[in-house]
């Protein structure tokens, strides 16, 4: 045979002349690294769009230095658009045009010229944050919130008289207990009273305090026995007899006016 049909030949496909169709949409095909001449690879290199970025050199991470630790808080307003900017440069505008005459020049509602000085007011020259008029400046790198709860989630009613009209749908918790709270077990440990005279405090005081054993004068059982305005009990005899001496209390010292009330036995 001929070895020119045994040779076997390649057929690429032309490429066909197509219009843009703005009516048809669709997403790009990968183009195939095929091999090709290099009239065709130049086409192509001329077709395509590539997109360089230019190193920075260097080996730190991309953003802020300290990672965000002194991150500004940009929900609130510009510092240079507060209420505080804007009180401080009316204030610099004021000292500019002090002792100077009208120039009829309009500078804002807020710079309006002022020909008496406001001292010792919350309009004076005191810039700070917190003596002036207006809103005051956030704190840019602490957000603080803090709930108080004085509000324990206990059913008041259940608590005081053992019965929730709200029975066992009542949201809040059934409980009778008298636990402090932490604010209270803190004061008393401030003022050195935790925990003493534990007895004492649930004890239910009645109205009419118990007459003492013996009276604080004669040391002996009571007769006629009165009370004091500082509720203390002395024997009727025992008390006018000091009173000659003294107007004040046998205990306490305390004024009482040479009023004395029969207590009630």
């Amino acid at each position: 045979g001929n070895s020119d049909e045994d040779q076997s030949s390649v057929v690429r496909k032309g490429k066909k002349d197509t219009r843009v169709n703005p009516m048809i949409q669709r997403t790009k095909k990968v183009e195939r690294d095929a091999a090709s001449s290099s009239e065709n690879e130049d086409d192509k290199g001329d077709q395509k769009i590539t997109v360089a970025y230019k190193s920075t050199r260097s080996a730190k991470p991309e953003g802020p230095e300290d990672m965000g630790a002194t991150a500004t808080y940009e929900l609130d307003t510009e510092r240079d658009k507060d209420a505080q900017a804007i009180f401080e440069r009316s204030q610099k505008i004021q000292e500019e045009l002090e002792g100077k005459d009208d120039d009829k020049i309009y500078r804002g509602i807020n710079n309006y010229q002022k020909f008496i000085k406001p001292k010792d007011t919350i309009m004076g020259n005191a810039s700070s944050g917190m003596v002036r008029k207006g809103p005051i400046r956030a704190p840019e790198h602490l957000r603080a919130t803090v709930r108080w709860d004085y509000q324990p989630d206990i059913c008041k009613d259940y608590k005081e008289t053992g019965f929730c009209g709200f029975g066992d749908s009542c949201k809040f918790l059934h409980d009778r207990s008298d636990y402090k709270h932490g604010w209270q077990i803190e004061r008393e440990l401030e003022e050195g009273r935790y925990g003493a005279n534990d007895d004492e405090n649930y004890e239910v005081s009645s109205d009419e305090e118990d007459l003492p054993f013996k009276c604080f004068i004669c040391r002996e059982s009571f007769k006629n026995p009165i009370i004091t305005k500082c509720r203390h009990y002395f024997c009727e005899a025992c008390a006018l007899q000091h009173y000659r001496k003294s107007k004040r209390c046998y205990v306490c010292n305390s004024q009482t006016n040479g009023v004395f009330n029969p207590a009630k036995g």
